[in-house]
Formats: structure tokens, C-alpha cells, sequence
């Protein structure tokens, strides 16, 4: 699943043949929802947080599934309704994630990570602040990326599998590191 920003449109690679999206629909109905649902909410790692990426995770771990086990990703149904789905749960994503405001881990690109990096390097003000945090990012990211293209190159249900778990255990980790029994005062 690659995707290749045109001028008004989105091409997307799935199996092979490309699916067009108008705009960024899909993404922008799941933030909207997502922010919807976060609307008056605490801030930090709430119930509705948990609910959310949970809802992300399902949907990586079945349409992983329905690919891995009879969807075919090369029928144009199933290529548009995965990009439909998927976009969505990704907007979701990235609401939440923007609502938790989690720091130099981007949902979309590292440029911000990149540039406080190097803004705050010897190169630049020499500040140095959250330099170990920055580059971990980054390494993590890059770590990420490289075992995800790893993973749709044998199959692309693999992929979609591999970053529900992913989102699965960030959000079994927040849900426990937020309960009330278990922050420090």
C-alpha cells in the first residue's frame, strides 16, 4: 500500500494496481470523528483514548485478516473499500494522537523530529535538548518502516496485521500506565 500525493487526488498502489482517492476524504472523516469523540475529554491517556485506538487496531488486525485469508487486493471493491477503511482508521489515528500531543513522533512525517534535531544541534542555537529522544524517534521510525515494507512485500494483509499489533499493545501500555493505581503523585 503506497500512496503518491497528485494534485487534487490520491493514487494508491494495492496489489499492484492503483486505486484513486478523492482528496484526503477518508482521512479527514476519521479525524473528524475522532476529534468528535475526544471533544470535552481529559487531557491525556483517557477511556475514550484506549476506545479509539482500539477501534484502530480492530480495523488494522481485519482488514489484515480479510487480506491474508480470501480478500482479493487486486479486485477494485476490495482496493477502494480498503482505502476507505483504512484512511478513515487512520485519521482516527492521528486525532488522538494530536490530542494526546505526543512529542517528536509525528503521525504523518519526521520533519518536525528532523528539524528541532538539527535546529537545536551544534549546527544550529547548540541547545541540544531532547537530542537521545529525537534520534530514538527517528531510529524507531525508520526501524518501523523498513519492517513494514519488509512485511507488504511478502504480503500485504502481513502489514496491516503488524500495525494492528503495534496499535494494540501502545494501547494496552497506555490504558495500564494510566490507571489511577498505577501513577506516581
Amino acid at each position: 500500500l503506497a500512496g503518491e500525493r497528485g494534485d487534487d487526488h490520491h493514487q494508491v498502489d494495492i496489489g499492484g494496481e492503483d486505486v484513486e482517492l478523492g482528496g484526503d476524504a477518508p482521512l479527514v472523516a476519521g479525524a473528524a470523528g475522532g476529534g468528535r469523540v475526544l471533544k470535552g475529554a481529559d487531557g491525556g491517556w483517557t477511556q475514550r483514548v484506549t476506545g479509539l485506538f482500539a477501534v484502530t487496531a480492530l480495523v488494522e488486525w481485519v482488514v489484515g485478516v480479510g487480506l491474508l485469508t480470501g480478500l482479493r487486493a487486486d479486485e477494485r471493491p476490495v482496493q477502494v473499500g480498503v482505502v476507505a477503511v483504512v484512511g478513515a482508521a487512520m485519521g482516527v489515528q492521528a486525532a488522538t494522537a494530536r490530542f494526546l500531543a505526543v512529542k517528536d513522533v509525528p503521525t504523518v512525517v519526521v520533519t518536525s523530529t528532523l528539524t528541532g534535531l538539527a535546529s537545536e544541534s551544534v549546527l544550529g542555537s547548540g541547545a541540544g535538548g531532547g537530542t537521545v529522544r529525537r534520534v530514538a524517534a527517528v531510529v524507531l521510525i525508520l526501524v518501523g518502516a523498513a519492517a513494514g515494507a519488509a512485511l507488504l512485500r511478502w504480503d500485504i494483509g502481513a502489514g496491516f496485521i503488524a500495525a494492528g499489533v503495534v496499535t494494540g499493545v501502545v494501547t494496552v501500555t497506555g490504558a495500564r500506565a494510566s490507571r489511577p493505581d498505577r501513577r506516581q503523585t
